[in-house]
């Protein structure tokens, strides 16, 4: 996820404060994403939202068993997230030098 020069601004900010002043906004943005009078979006309905998982697991592991998809060990993926390592074609990473 990218952050807009505005959210980096403010996250400088809040760094830059004393540790009492960031705690105290750090509880305020908590309180802004569980307080219920504050509209987060629609609530799903827990049977559909399971239903869409249990469809999107049955297409990866379809993608994968054939050979459409390749399967690649976390600690890889997070080489790879971290610029540690690129993909190849074959699903192994290759580090980077």
């Amino acid at each position: 996820m990218s952050r807009s020069s505005a959210t980096h601004a403010i996250i400088d900010a809040a760094l830059a404060l004393p540790n009492e002043q960031r705690l105290a906004v750090l509880e305020a943005i908590s309180q802004s994403l569980v307080d219920p009078s504050i509209d987060h979006g629609p609530v799903e309905d827990p049977s559909e939202v399971e239903a869409s998982w249990d469809s999107e697991i049955a297409r990866r592991l379809t993608a994968i068993e054939s050979g459409q998809a390749v399967a690649i060990p976390a600690e890889e993926a997070e080489r790879m997230i971290r610029g540690l390592a690129t993909p190849s074609l074959s699903g192994r990473d290759t580090p980077r030098r």
